[in-house]
This record gives structure tokens, C-alpha cells and sequence, in this order.
């Protein structure tokens, strides 16, 4: 939060967790909570100033949140609201629609993904039903996003194969959906670095949606904002 590349960065990401210490459960490794949300203030995670700096970076800066939650349902919302109390407490948590950009920034998506696991035995991964993605606009632009269906977690998943013993087949599952996982992610990177005021890709366009000499106007090098990283 103190390092000087904080306000260079045009996308974070922040989870949320309310639960702290590791334990097994129906063949899933739980690991420890990276942030702690219990007690009674507001966030165990920040202080004032560090809130603050927060608050500095989403709106005078036009940074991008991305917070992901495990489902939309009001116990599995409950972290990422304490958050955005603490730190945006005058702006309101809304759906975002599904033709937003967001979903069309390079790739062509339908609407927000589906978590593909959403229970194991009697342990549920995932709560609440499929819905769109939620996410705070401050002028206009969506400043954070959160990803109730947690695609972050299948593209990691993949790689760490947190399912064992008798649920170790969906370890496959979030293999075979990775890729459109990413899709989603890469979306939302793109919709950050064009958005707000930290990056310079404003203008970005895909170089297969153009035509003629309009290629010969692209970039050739990284913007600005990257030799002071």
C-alpha cells in the first residue's frame, strides 16, 4: 500500500476473506485468509490512511478494483460490503448490465461466466445463484468490479488442483474451463487499462478490428506510465 507504484498501476486486486486459519474439508484444502475482515471495525485490513490512499487511487486517479466474492448472497457478500463501506461509503454497490463493454472489450462474451463448481458433498464453494456481476461506477466508468462467480479462482485453481481424493475430477473441470475464464479476465484487464487516468492505452483498439492504414497509427512501444514503474 506504501510502495511509490501504487498510484502507477491501473487495475489491483483485493479479496476480501472472513474466515482465517487452514482447514480440510469434503477433499478441498482450505488455506489461510489474506485478509481479515472480522471484529468490529469496519476492516481489519486498513487503516485510515491506508483507506484513504484507496480512495485517492479509485477516484482522483481512475484506478480499477477487482474484488472477487465466493457467490452473491448476502453472507458471501458480507467481506467485500465491509470494504467498499470503509472506503467508498458514498457510492452504491449496482448490477452491472450484461451488454456493458466490459464483456466486450476484445473478446465477445455473453455476460459474466458461470462458476463451474458450486458445490462439494456438503461444503458449498459457490452461494447464491447465477447472477450478473456487481461493481461500483463513479462517473460513469466502473471503478470496481465484483466478480461474484470468481473467475480468478478457476484460473488459479488450475494450476493449484485444490480438489483430492474423491472430488480430485474437478480439478478437470476447472482445467476445461480456464480458457474462457481467461477470456473473461483478459476482458477486464483491457477495460482497466483503457479506462480512468493511470494508463495511456485510452485509444486502445485491437489491431485485427483495424483496417487499411490504421495500423501504421498503433503504439509501437509501451506507454509512458510503464518507465516509472
Amino acid at each position: 500500500m506504501t510502495d511509490a507504484a501504487f498510484f502507477e498501476s491501473p487495475i489491483i486486486f483485493m479479496e476480501p476473506i472472513s474466515t482465517s486459519g487452514g482447514k480440510l474439508e469434503n477433499g478441498l484444502l482450505r488455506g489461510g485468509a489474506i485478509w481479515q475482515t472480522k471484529g468490529s471495525r469496519p476492516s481489519h485490513g486498513y487503516t485510515d490512511r491506508e483507506a484513504q490512499r484507496i480512495r485517492e487511487y479509485v477516484i482522483n486517479r481512475g484506478g480499477f478494483i477487482y474484488m472477487p466474492t465466493h457467490g452473491n448472497t448476502e453472507l458471501a457478500m458480507q467481506p467485500a460490503l465491509r470494504v467498499l463501506r470503509q472506503i467508498l461509503p458514498e457510492y452504491h454497490l449496482t448490477t452491472i448490465p450484461k451488454d456493458h463493454e466490459i464483456y466486450n472489450t476484445y473478446f465477445e462474451l455473453n455476460g459474466p461466466l458461470r462458476f463451474p463448481v458450486r458445490k462439494m458433498g456438503s461444503t458449498i464453494l459457490h452461494h447464491g445463484p447465477y447472477g450478473q456481476l456487481q461493481g461500483v461506477f463513479i462517473d460513469g466508468r466502473l471503478a470496481v468490479l465484483v466478480d461474484t462467480e470468481a473467475m480468478i479462482h478457476v484460473m488459479d485453481g488450475a494450476v493449484q488442483k485444490p480438489f483430492f481424493g474423491h472430488y480430485q475430477d474437478r480439478n478437470k473441470i476447472l482445467d476445461e474451463f480456464a480458457p474462457a475464464a481467461a477470456r473473461q479476465l483478459i476482458n477486464i484487464v483491457i477495460y482497466a487499462v483503457t479506462h480512468g487516468n493511470i494508463a495511456d492505452y485510452s485509444k486502445y483498439v485491437p489491431e485485427d478490428a483495424l483496417t487499411g492504414g490504421d495500423a501504421e497509427s498503433v503504439p509501437k512501444s509501451a506507454p509512458t506510465a510503464a518507465n516509472r514503474l
